[in-house]
């Protein structure tokens, strides 16, 4: 499972997402099959970024530190 990063409080694995929304407040992530939306403060761009694989948003999900995006390019695995 890849779960990505989306704001301080919020951790999504991008293969469970069916739809996204641009809410007035932020940004409402629904997860296939449901449609109690998950709501963030981030806006819709960061949210894109994030599910799309931008590095900066990868999360090693065995213990949720998030991988620095030259360590993965170099192949060292060096967390923040």
């Amino acid at each position: 499972m890849k779960l990505v990063k989306i704001d301080d409080y919020t951790y999504v694995n991008p293969e469970s997402i069916g739809a996204i929304e641009d809410g007035s407040f932020g940004t409402n992530i629904y997860l296939t099959g449901s449609d109690k939306p998950i709501e963030t403060s981030a806006e819709i761009k960061k949210v894109l970024d994030a599910i799309c694989g931008s590095e900066e948003h990868l999360v090693n999900d065995a213990n949720m530190n998030i991988l620095k995006a030259e360590s993965i390019n170099s192949g060292h695995l060096n967390y923040e």
